[in-house]
């Protein structure tokens, strides 16, 4: 099944649209992000001080960030319409079922770039956060974890059985990337140590290990790419496993009663 450049760029125009009209998503999405983003590091710039606490708290809530704006908004999202028996309209159009989930994806990968950008821009402003020693590298961080869990996020729609409680059921995922890139603090510190590191492994740990690589002020290029080997690796772990899942268990309808 081939993937059309236009019609994805029709849908994730589209999906845009919607994005920035849904209440919901306003107020979860962009308003919880920018709130929890800004104001994490700035309040822990102010208590603490010193560019190291600020960046630790900085990349905590960005692997938090990246979760609300996509596998908690992709699940919700994907959920309704599909409920509403807009992706069956939507299938009926002549889209391709790969159009219409990379424009949804490729929609949500963008507003969270954006969100990202605003957070990183408004604490470096504001706080001592450095600016990123590799600017790339932490676009690539971005992007490559958005795309990850939006994926995962579509997945997961499988096991959603309504609209209404699609938000609660994605919470777990926030409170786990919390804790896998440390947002939440030092909480591995006074759990075991298996717990950690199979946290190590989940999507937003490495998110979180690919932007600290970014911000390393002695890094080389050899050392960076050895550095986010592993990450990457992990990131794409996750992608094919998104992917399968999706392949597998989608479902365009909702169930019948």
């Amino acid at each position: 099944m081939s993937v059309s450049a236009r019609d994805l760029a029709v849908v994730a125009r589209f999906g845009g649209r919607l994005y920035w009209r849904d209440k919901v998503a306003l107020s979860t999405s962009v308003t919880l992000s920018l709130g929890l983003g800004i104001g994490m590091p700035l309040l822990t710039d102010r208590l603490r001080g010193g560019a190291e606490a600020v960046l630790d708290a900085h990349l905590g809530v960005l692997a938090m960030i990246v979760v609300i704006a996509t596998f908690n908004q992709i699940a919700v999202t994907l959920t309704a319409r599909r409920d509403q028996l807009l992706l069956k309209r939507m299938r009926s159009t002549g889209l391709s079922d790969r159009d219409v989930l990379g424009g949804e994806i490729g929609n949500l990968v963008v507003q969270t770039t954006l969100l990202t950008a605003v957070v990183s821009v408004a604490l470096y402003a504001t706080t001592g956060l450095p600016v990123p020693r590799d600017p790339l590298l932490y676009l690539v961080a971005v992007v490559a974890g958005a795309t990850v869990l939006c994926l995962l996020g579509t997945a997961f729609t499988a096991a959603v059985p309504r609209t209404e409680v699609a938000g609660v059921m994605t919470l777990p995922f926030f409170f786990l990337a919390g804790a896998a890139s440390g947002g939440f603090g030092p909480l591995l510190e006074m759990l075991p140590g298996w717990v950690g590191t199979v946290l190590g492994f989940l999507p937003t740990g490495a998110v979180a290990d690919l932007a600290r690589t970014a911000y390393a002020a002695d890094g080389t290029l050899a050392g960076d790419l050895q550095a986010a080997a592993v990450p990457l690796l992990v990131l794409a772990g996750w992608a094919l496993l998104g992917v399968f899942a999706i392949g597998r268990w989608f479902r365009w309808e909702p169930r019948r009663s």
